[in-house]
């Protein structure tokens, strides 16, 4: 599975990258949201995006919804990822197929790259 990793946490986000590649996944790392919609636009594109809602250029909503408007990702999972619970009641959440809270637990991601309800797509 291709992943991207979205997080200006960069120790979160290098450990959840070491993490899916020791399960065999290939992982992009974005630190920011501007990094993140330019490595969705690369060519074939990610299965799974984990995508922080509190980035420093735009919110993980707006980078969200700018991914949903493309054929590309309009269908692929798009999970966010917030330290913060209350930050996602300020958003229409729907535009994201779940949720995880911080500090995720390596055995939480793990079962989330474990799912076998997570295909990559084909086109």
């Amino acid at each position: 599975m291709n992943i991207l990793l979205v997080d200006d946490d960069r120790a979160t986000t290098d450990m959840l990258a070491d993490i899916a590649c020791a399960m065999g996944h290939t992982a992009s790392k974005a630190y920011c949201g501007s990094e993140a919609l330019t490595a969705a636009s690369e060519e074939g594109g990610f299965d799974l995006i984990l995508l922080d809602i509190a980035l420093p250029d735009m919110n993980g909503y707006e980078v969200c919804l700018r991914l949903r408007a493309s054929e590309k990702y309009a269908s692929r999972r798009i999970i966010s990822l917030s330290a913060d619970a209350d930050l996602c009641d300020h958003y229409d959440m729907s535009c994201f197929d779940g949720s995880l809270l911080k500090p995720l637990a390596p055995s939480e991601f793990m079962s989330l790259l474990s799912d076998r309800n997570i295909a990559p797509e084909s086109g």
